[in-house]
Protein backbone atom coordinates (compact mmCIF):
# COMPACT_ATOMS: atom_id res chain seq x y z
CA UNK A 1 0.00 0.00 0.00
CA UNK A 2 1.61 2.98 -1.16
CA UNK A 3 1.73 6.28 1.12
CA UNK A 4 -0.87 8.18 -0.80
CA UNK A 5 -3.43 5.22 -0.41
CA UNK A 6 -2.13 4.85 3.10
CA UNK A 7 -5.59 5.19 5.15
CA UNK A 8 -5.99 6.85 8.76
CA UNK A 9 -8.70 4.49 9.90
CA UNK A 10 -9.23 6.13 13.37
CA UNK A 11 -8.85 9.35 12.09
CA UNK A 12 -11.96 8.34 9.32
CA UNK A 13 -13.95 6.76 12.20
CA UNK A 14 -13.73 9.94 14.33
CA UNK A 15 -14.38 12.72 11.27
CA UNK A 16 -17.33 10.33 10.91
CA UNK A 17 -18.39 10.57 14.18
CA UNK A 18 -18.36 14.07 14.30
CA UNK A 19 -20.23 13.96 11.11
CA UNK A 20 -23.22 12.11 12.59
CA UNK A 21 -22.43 13.76 16.38
CA UNK A 22 -26.67 14.38 16.59
CA UNK A 23 -26.45 10.67 17.28
CA UNK A 24 -25.04 11.17 20.53
CA UNK A 25 -27.33 13.14 21.82
CA UNK A 26 -30.63 11.83 19.94
CA UNK A 27 -29.67 7.74 20.70
CA UNK A 28 -28.73 8.18 24.69
CA UNK A 29 -32.42 10.35 25.14
CA UNK A 30 -34.26 7.69 23.71
CA UNK A 31 -32.15 5.33 25.51
CA UNK A 32 -32.31 7.17 28.79
CA UNK A 33 -36.25 7.97 28.38
CA UNK A 34 -36.55 4.27 27.78
CA UNK A 35 -35.16 2.99 30.55
CA UNK A 36 -36.55 5.60 32.92
CA UNK A 37 -40.12 4.92 31.33
CA UNK A 38 -39.35 1.07 32.42
CA UNK A 39 -37.67 1.68 35.99
CA UNK A 40 -41.50 3.64 36.89
CA UNK A 41 -43.48 1.21 35.44
CA UNK A 42 -41.46 -1.86 37.00
CA UNK A 43 -41.12 -0.17 40.24
CA UNK A 44 -44.83 1.45 40.36
CA UNK A 45 -44.02 2.40 43.87
CA UNK A 46 -46.07 4.26 46.61
CA UNK A 47 -45.41 7.61 47.28
CA UNK A 48 -44.23 7.24 50.99
CA UNK A 49 -42.25 4.65 52.76
CA UNK A 50 -42.74 4.90 56.86
CA UNK A 51 -40.22 2.47 58.54
CA UNK A 52 -40.35 1.59 62.46
CA UNK A 53 -38.19 -1.04 64.49
CA UNK A 54 -39.26 -2.29 67.50
CA UNK A 55 -36.83 -3.85 70.11
CA UNK A 56 -38.86 -7.19 71.99
CA UNK A 57 -36.24 -7.00 74.81
CA UNK A 58 -36.44 -10.73 76.44
CA UNK A 59 -39.81 -11.31 75.03
CA UNK A 60 -39.44 -14.78 72.76
CA UNK A 61 -42.81 -15.83 72.26
CA UNK A 62 -43.73 -17.18 69.03
CA UNK A 63 -46.44 -15.40 68.55
CA UNK A 64 -44.88 -12.57 69.31
CA UNK A 65 -42.00 -12.68 67.31
CA UNK A 66 -42.74 -14.68 64.62
CA UNK A 67 -42.88 -11.88 61.46
CA UNK A 68 -46.47 -13.67 59.73
CA UNK A 69 -48.04 -13.70 63.04
CA UNK A 70 -47.38 -10.13 63.69
CA UNK A 71 -48.51 -9.27 60.20
CA UNK A 72 -51.53 -11.20 60.70
CA UNK A 73 -52.70 -9.53 63.56
CA UNK A 74 -51.71 -5.70 62.39
CA UNK A 75 -53.78 -6.71 59.21
CA UNK A 76 -56.89 -7.49 61.54
CA UNK A 77 -57.18 -3.65 62.39
CA UNK A 78 -58.10 -3.05 59.16
CA UNK A 79 -54.86 -1.75 57.27
CA UNK A 80 -55.32 0.15 54.16
CA UNK A 81 -51.53 0.60 53.26
CA UNK A 82 -49.03 -2.28 51.91
CA UNK A 83 -47.28 -3.50 55.10
CA UNK A 84 -44.25 -5.82 55.50
CA UNK A 85 -42.53 -7.77 58.60
CA UNK A 86 -39.00 -9.08 58.84
CA UNK A 87 -37.00 -9.43 61.41
CA UNK A 88 -33.85 -7.86 60.67
CA UNK A 89 -31.83 -8.87 63.50
CA UNK A 90 -32.44 -10.95 67.02
CA UNK A 91 -34.81 -8.91 69.55
CA UNK A 92 -35.35 -6.35 66.43
CA UNK A 93 -38.66 -6.23 64.62
CA UNK A 94 -39.03 -4.03 61.43
CA UNK A 95 -41.99 -2.82 60.24
CA UNK A 96 -42.48 -1.11 56.44
CA UNK A 97 -45.54 0.59 55.18
CA UNK A 98 -45.93 2.27 51.98
CA UNK A 99 -48.81 4.32 50.92
CA UNK A 100 -49.65 7.35 48.98
CA UNK A 101 -50.67 9.46 51.57
CA UNK A 102 -48.05 10.61 53.91
CA UNK A 103 -50.58 11.59 56.90
CA UNK A 104 -52.13 8.20 56.66
CA UNK A 105 -48.92 6.21 56.74
CA UNK A 106 -47.53 8.05 59.98
CA UNK A 107 -51.20 7.27 61.34
CA UNK A 108 -51.39 3.43 60.60
CA UNK A 109 -47.82 2.90 61.34
CA UNK A 110 -47.86 4.30 64.42
CA UNK A 111 -51.10 2.56 65.37
CA UNK A 112 -49.48 -0.81 64.10
CA UNK A 113 -46.21 -0.35 66.39
CA UNK A 114 -48.38 0.92 69.55
CA UNK A 115 -50.56 -1.79 69.29
CA UNK A 116 -47.61 -4.14 68.91
CA UNK A 117 -45.50 -2.59 71.26
CA UNK A 118 -48.48 -2.52 74.17
CA UNK A 119 -48.92 -6.73 73.60
CA UNK A 120 -45.21 -6.97 74.42
CA UNK A 121 -45.41 -5.05 77.39
CA UNK A 122 -48.51 -7.06 78.87
CA UNK A 123 -46.06 -10.43 78.06
CA UNK A 124 -43.26 -8.58 79.43
CA UNK A 125 -45.38 -7.37 82.84
CA UNK A 126 -46.92 -10.64 82.59
CA UNK A 127 -43.70 -12.50 82.81
CA UNK A 128 -42.25 -10.76 85.19
CA UNK A 129 -44.62 -11.06 87.97
CA UNK A 130 -44.73 -14.64 87.70
CA UNK A 131 -40.98 -15.00 87.75
CA UNK A 132 -41.18 -12.22 90.59
CA UNK A 133 -43.56 -14.11 92.77
CA UNK A 134 -42.14 -17.56 91.98
CA UNK A 135 -38.45 -16.26 92.87
CA UNK A 136 -40.33 -15.12 96.21
CA UNK A 137 -41.87 -18.26 97.14
CA UNK A 138 -38.78 -19.87 96.57
CA UNK A 139 -36.65 -17.80 98.65
CA UNK A 140 -39.23 -18.47 101.35
CA UNK A 141 -38.93 -22.06 100.77
CA UNK A 142 -34.87 -21.64 100.93
CA UNK A 143 -35.46 -19.95 104.70
CA UNK A 144 -38.14 -22.91 105.28
CA UNK A 145 -35.66 -25.55 104.93
CA UNK A 146 -32.69 -23.78 106.55
CA UNK A 147 -34.78 -23.39 109.55
CA UNK A 148 -35.56 -27.33 109.30
CA UNK A 149 -32.31 -28.10 108.82
CA UNK A 150 -30.71 -26.44 111.86
CA UNK A 151 -33.91 -28.33 113.80
CA UNK A 152 -32.62 -31.87 112.07
CA UNK A 153 -28.65 -31.27 113.74
CA UNK A 154 -29.87 -30.33 116.69
CA UNK A 155 -32.50 -33.11 117.23
CA UNK A 156 -29.17 -35.51 116.06
CA UNK A 157 -26.65 -33.74 118.36
CA UNK A 158 -29.78 -34.64 121.23
CA UNK A 159 -28.55 -37.95 121.44
CA UNK A 160 -32.03 -39.14 122.50
CA UNK A 161 -32.40 -41.17 119.29
CA UNK A 162 -32.88 -44.76 118.87
CA UNK A 163 -30.27 -46.40 115.81
CA UNK A 164 -33.63 -46.65 113.60
CA UNK A 165 -34.61 -42.76 114.18
CA UNK A 166 -30.76 -41.46 113.62
CA UNK A 167 -30.48 -43.63 110.67
CA UNK A 168 -33.73 -41.96 109.30
CA UNK A 169 -33.11 -38.21 110.28
CA UNK A 170 -29.50 -38.40 108.60
CA UNK A 171 -31.56 -39.56 105.41
CA UNK A 172 -34.10 -36.78 105.89
CA UNK A 173 -30.87 -34.09 106.45
CA UNK A 174 -29.38 -35.65 103.64
CA UNK A 175 -32.56 -34.87 101.42
CA UNK A 176 -32.88 -31.53 102.85
CA UNK A 177 -30.09 -30.64 101.95
CA UNK A 178 -30.06 -31.51 98.77
CA UNK A 179 -33.03 -29.94 97.86
CA UNK A 180 -31.88 -26.67 99.63
CA UNK A 181 -28.26 -26.69 96.98
CA UNK A 182 -31.47 -27.08 94.21
CA UNK A 183 -33.52 -24.55 94.97
CA UNK A 184 -30.49 -22.29 95.97
CA UNK A 185 -29.19 -22.82 92.75
CA UNK A 186 -32.46 -22.03 90.69
CA UNK A 187 -33.27 -19.09 92.95
CA UNK A 188 -29.33 -17.77 92.39
CA UNK A 189 -30.71 -18.48 88.18
CA UNK A 190 -33.97 -16.29 88.47
CA UNK A 191 -32.45 -12.91 89.95
CA UNK A 192 -29.79 -13.24 87.26
CA UNK A 193 -32.47 -13.98 84.66
CA UNK A 194 -34.54 -10.65 86.29
CA UNK A 195 -31.40 -8.89 86.37
CA UNK A 196 -31.05 -9.02 82.83
CA UNK A 197 -34.85 -9.48 81.89
CA UNK A 198 -34.90 -6.72 79.14
CA UNK A 199 -38.11 -4.63 78.36
CA UNK A 200 -39.29 -3.69 74.87
CA UNK A 201 -39.64 0.01 73.69
CA UNK A 202 -40.11 1.41 70.18
CA UNK A 203 -36.61 2.41 68.61
CA UNK A 204 -37.32 4.48 65.62
CA UNK A 205 -40.44 5.46 63.62
CA UNK A 206 -39.98 7.30 60.63
CA UNK A 207 -42.13 8.32 57.33
CA UNK A 208 -39.86 9.79 54.25
CA UNK A 209 -40.56 9.96 50.60
CA UNK A 210 -40.31 6.53 48.33
CA UNK A 211 -37.00 6.26 46.42
CA UNK A 212 -37.58 6.19 42.61
CA UNK A 213 -34.41 5.11 41.44
CA UNK A 214 -35.61 7.51 37.74
CA UNK A 215 -31.99 9.54 37.95
CA UNK A 216 -30.37 6.16 37.97
CA UNK A 217 -32.79 4.77 35.30
CA UNK A 218 -31.72 7.97 33.08
CA UNK A 219 -27.83 7.44 34.25
CA UNK A 220 -28.08 3.76 32.98
CA UNK A 221 -29.94 4.96 29.68
CA UNK A 222 -27.29 7.48 28.71
CA UNK A 223 -24.21 5.32 29.48
CA UNK A 224 -26.61 2.34 27.40
CA UNK A 225 -27.53 5.56 24.69
CA UNK A 226 -23.39 6.30 24.19
CA UNK A 227 -22.72 2.62 23.82
CA UNK A 228 -25.18 2.09 21.65
CA UNK A 229 -24.41 5.21 19.15
CA UNK A 230 -20.86 4.23 19.00
CA UNK A 231 -21.35 0.86 18.14
CA UNK A 232 -24.55 1.75 15.34
CA UNK A 233 -22.30 4.73 13.87
CA UNK A 234 -19.40 1.90 13.64
CA UNK A 235 -22.09 -0.42 12.02
CA UNK A 236 -22.93 2.66 9.41
CA UNK A 237 -19.43 3.65 8.71
CA UNK A 238 -18.18 -0.22 8.21
CA UNK A 239 -21.63 -0.82 5.90
CA UNK A 240 -20.54 2.18 3.90
CA UNK A 241 -16.97 1.68 3.50
CA UNK A 242 -18.14 -2.03 2.07
CA UNK A 243 -20.73 -0.99 -0.54
CA UNK A 244 -18.10 2.06 -1.97
CA UNK A 245 -15.50 -1.03 -1.96
CA UNK A 246 -17.90 -3.26 -4.16
CA UNK A 247 -19.11 -0.26 -6.19
CA UNK A 248 -22.26 -0.30 -4.90
CA UNK A 249 -22.76 3.73 -3.66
Amino acid sequence: MTEEKKRYVLYEYLLYFWKKKWFFVIVPLITAALVASTVYFVKNDYKYTGQAIVFTGSIDARYLTNPKNILANAMEDGIKNELDVFVSEKGHVKFTMKGDSKSQVEAELKHVIENYNKELQDNYQKRLEASTVYLESLEEKVVKTEKALDDYYQELESNNLSPAEYHDLTDLIIESEKQLAEDEKTAHRMRSDLAFFEKPKILSEDVYKSKTYIPEGIAVGVILGLVAAVALLMLLKYLGDARRHYGHD
